[in-house]
């Protein structure tokens, strides 16, 4: 995890460092909106978000979002503000949340989980199965993909296919254990997708998935199967895939 902070004030500045390097977080720290955009710009948007605070010297948080917003790739900014008289106004520019100053701790880190939500991805590096993470395009899927993960889902893409399927939040855990762990050839999971769900197999050497579409009355049946297995891969990771 890797976050810019943008914050003028020395004891904040001195208070999110703390918190940041507690919760295992890296982190670059800017004075000013201006210093914001240059760090966006010269890490390449390498950031799962922007804490933005809005009244700074020589640049604020909203002319700094602008830019950053018509500039660059999309990545999560939230406002950390003493007025939200003109939340609106932080939403329609571009911010995805905003928290109001002084905030708690446990609702900062609350914020920064629920606005690092991501896509989970699946592809092929030397014939090799690698799982990464992948930031949202926009505040559109960012918001599906928050709304996904109340309900225990997550967003699945296989890179180089351009699929992506709605699937339960431990199942790229599951595809490694079958695939690597087990030495399997394929995998299976059912895409949860609202206009097409069904049980796809994924078949380890080229990514290439075949789908059995479902009735509504298999699907419900196969949910709970499914659900019951993927609960078992909750902690599973396999190192393997992550190097």
């Amino acid at each position: 995890m890797r976050i810019l902070i943008a914050e003028d004030d020395s004891s904040l500045q001195k208070m999110a460092g703390r918190l940041m390097t507690y919760w295992g977080f890296d982190f670059d720290m800017v004075s000013n909106g201006q210093e914001a955009v240059n760090y966006a710009k010269m890490n390449g948007c390498a950031y799962d978000l922007c804490l933005m605070d809005i009244d700074m010297p020589i640049m604020d948080g909203l002319e700094a979002t602008k830019i950053i917003r018509h500039e660059l790739r999309y990545f999560p900014i939230m406002a950390l503000t003493g007025n939200l008289g003109t939340k609106k106004r932080y939403l329609e520019i571009g911010m995805d949340d905003f928290l109001e100053k002084p905030y708690s701790i446990k609702n900062l880190h609350s914020k920064i989980n629920k606005l690092t939500t991501k896509v989970e991805k699946i592809c092929l590096v030397n014939k090799k199965l690698k799982l990464t993470k992948e930031t949202p395009m926009n505040r559109e899927e960012l918001q599906e993909l928050i709304e996904l993960k109340k309900k225990g889902l997550t967003k699945l893409k296989l890179v180089g296919t351009g699929t992506t399927f709605v699937v339960h939040r431990n199942i790229q855990n599951k595809i490694s254990y079958d695939i690597v762990g087990e030495g399997k050839e394929l995998s299976e999971f059912i895409d949860r997708s609202e206009n097409e769900p069904g049980r796809c197999h994924l078949y380890k050497t080229n990514l290439h998935v075949t789908k059995d579409i479902f009735t509504p009355e298999e699907l419900e049946s196969a949910i709970q199967i499914e659900n019951e297995i993927a609960e078992k891969f909750m902690q599973v990771v396999d190192k393997k895939i992550q190097d």
